[in-house]
């Protein structure tokens, strides 16, 4: 009687195991298609994967932090680096830097100060959002990155900069928790086609829509064309938040582009139907047999 009782417990533990098994194979079969594996981008070719200054807001005699991270598959021997911009009226560029360099794999990381001139009117700078260009040239091959800064006819004022889409998607690729964006569009547009990772706030339910934002964070907003992003960063500013942005050109310029845009149905995660229904009876079916075989 003992040993059929050990039997009997040893094969009910073999039959749980079985379960168990089952159990496993058929929700990894059920979730890899619902959810989609996660496959990390792979870098092709040198990249320009941060181009960033100290601040993005300026005045006469601001002290510009700039800071250029640049990625290289392998080494590269005598690569060009260069850095231009704020192009004044007169046609003279305040900000230039260059290397001749070698890129090691990786990441390989540039920084260097420069200081705007005293009386900005003097120099021909008026206020409003300059461009920085970056390029890395090697060989026949130029990569080009752009990062926006604005600069201010009085100290401490806020105004919005305006990035281009470039620039736009590397603050989205970043996965800063301190970035936000905005789709100023109606919702038929947003759930039809937008950036990922952008929160719906209508123009039209704007101004009682920011409450919840965090006045630290980079508000970035975009609309179809540039023209809506630029009323809602007025509201924003008058709200209170200093650090806006507005994206030139808007999805459209997204659009031109080729970046990849997302849709709410895309977004939101389908109902597990046939699989799961499945999956639940074999579960069913092969604990109906386990309890069959421990009433014989």
């Amino acid at each position: 009687m003992k040993k059929s009782s050990s039997r009997g417990r040893g094969r009910g533990r073999g039959a749980i195991f079985v379960v168990l098994l089952v159990l496993a194979f058929v929700l990894v079969a059920v979730l890899i298609p619902v959810y989609g594996a996660v496959t990390p981008p792979v870098k092709q070719g040198i990249t320009v994967t941060d181009f960033t200054t100290d601040k993005d807001l300026y005045s006469a005699r601001g002290v510009m932090n700039v800071s250029l991270a640049v990625y290289s598959p392998e080494n590269v021997s005598g690569a060009l680096v260069r850095v231009e911009g704020v192009l004044s009226s007169k046609g003279v560029k305040y900000v230039t830097y260059s290397s001749k360099t070698n890129l090691t794999i990786g990441e390989n990381t540039f920084a260097f100060t420069k200081t705007l001139p005293s009386c900005s009117s003097c120099a021909g700078i008026s206020q409003g959002t300059y461009y920085l260009e970056a390029t890395v040239t090697h060989g026949g091959e130029v990569v080009k990155a752009t990062h926006s800064i604005a600069i201010t006819s009085v100290p401490n004022r806020v105004i919005p900069v305006d990035i281009v889409v470039e620039e736009t998607r590397r603050l989205v690729d970043s996965d800063s928790p301190e970035v936000v964006l905005l789709d100023v569009r109606n919702a038929t547009d947003y759930d039809a086609a937008h950036i990922k990772g952008a929160i719906s706030v209508p123009l039209a339910n704007f101004t009682n829509s920011t409450a919840a934002l965090n006045k630290s964070d980079k508000i970035v907003v975009y609309c179809e064309d540039g023209a809506n992003s630029t009323l809602a960063t007025t509201v924003l500013i008058e709200q209170g938040f200093e650090r806006v942005y507005t994206v030139v050109g808007g999805i459209n310029a997204w659009n031109e582009s080729n970046y990849p845009l997302t849709s709410t149905a895309e977004e939101t995660p389908a109902t597990p139907g046939f699989e799961l229904m499945l999956a639940l009876t074999v579960v069913l079916t092969v604990a109906s047999r386990v309890r069959e075989r421990r009433r014989a």
